[in-house]
């Protein structure tokens, strides 16, 4: 995969939130209990929205019948259809919060989205540019973002969705213990019957293969209706990864050609080695300008349009 086909990726797992629990055969009622009991972990609960209406000089404080409804996105939407299924079992909503709690929160007290980053940065099996891997230095250094956001998102259940999602030919599982409360995410036949350990032969293991759900769920996202200017929300994406990741100085938009698009500006300081390095090391993108300006002492400012 190239870096465009990972970050889109990205945003298809985490960012989109346009799925509607009925749409998973899922009531308000029992999502907003699920969220509650901490089974859904990190969706925000259904809430009526307070309007303000001004009469005669007065404030008065009403509520309409406009509610924020849950959205999920297609990790959260999984996440609901495998709750769904494991409760057909018979396994109870104290199992499964406790089931959350190891699959969405002690990953993010693991800092497991750390290890990951970092990984990209020590191995980069990616090939990602040396551009995006010090954009993903930066992120990882910045704690307000990995502990409020990437923590959040980021773990090995959302990495074994995206796994079903690029290699759908492989079997991707969840096996379950309900007495236990012991859970394993299987990718490929082999690794299932290498990772079946004592605990899965001593009790009575729930298997649920993840290409059904998935399906399911794509088949509900694919099947929303488009909305209506619906380059605005790709737009809004690729700002927020651009304000996120590239940190530039300067962001405009631009309409060309009937669409909008976003034009980037970085500066930075470089001596005469680090410009020379710069250059050799950095594919700039075709349409893009790289402005240099002499300053003192031999250094460089350089100032990149894209």
């Amino acid at each position: 995969m190239n870096e465009l086909e990972i970050i889109e990726l990205g945003n298809n797992i985490y960012n989109e939130r346009d799925i509607s629990p009925a749409q998973l055969g899922v009531t308000s009622r029992q999502i907003n209990y699920w969220i509650d009991k901490a089974v859904v972990p990190f969706v925000e609960k259904q809430q009526p929205k307070a309007t303000e209406n001004k009469k005669r000089n007065t404030l008065n404080i009403k509520t309409e019948n406009k509610t924020k409804w849950i959205r999920l996105n297609l990790s959260q939407a999984v996440w609901v259809c495998i709750v769904k299924e494991l409760l057909s079992f018979g396994v109870s909503i104290e199992q499964l919060a406790e089931l959350a709690k190891s699959v969405w929160q002690k990953p993010r007290e693991d800092k497991y989205a750390d290890n990951v980053f970092s990984s990209h940065i020590n191995n980069n099996i990616h090939q990602i540019s040396n551009e995006n891997i010090n954009l993903i230095k930066k992120t990882l250094a910045d704690e307000l973002l990995m502990e409020h956001h990437f923590r959040t998102i980021i773990n090995p259940f959302t990495d074994m969705v995206k796994s079903a999602f690029k290699r759908e030919t492989l079997p991707h599982s969840m096996l379950y213990v309900s007495e236990t409360n012991d859970y394993d995410f299987i990718i490929g036949g082999n690794k299932l019957i290498l990772d079946l350990g004592s605990v899965y032969l001593k009790h009575p293991m729930i298997c649920l293969p993840m290409a059904p759900i998935i399906s399911k769920v794509l088949a509900v996202d694919f099947g929303n209706e488009k909305k209506d200017l619906t380059y605005l929300t790709h737009i809004e994406k690729q700002i927020r990864d651009i304000v996120v990741f590239k940190r530039p100085k300067i962001i405009e938009i631009a309409f060309e050609a009937e669409h909008i698009k976003p034009i980037t500006l970085t500066e930075q300081h470089k001596s005469r080695e680090a410009l020379a390095r710069y250059i050799l090391e950095n594919k700039i993108a075709k349409g893009s300008k790289l402005l240099i300006d002499i300053r003192s002492q031999d250094n460089y400012k350089l100032t990149l349009i894209k």
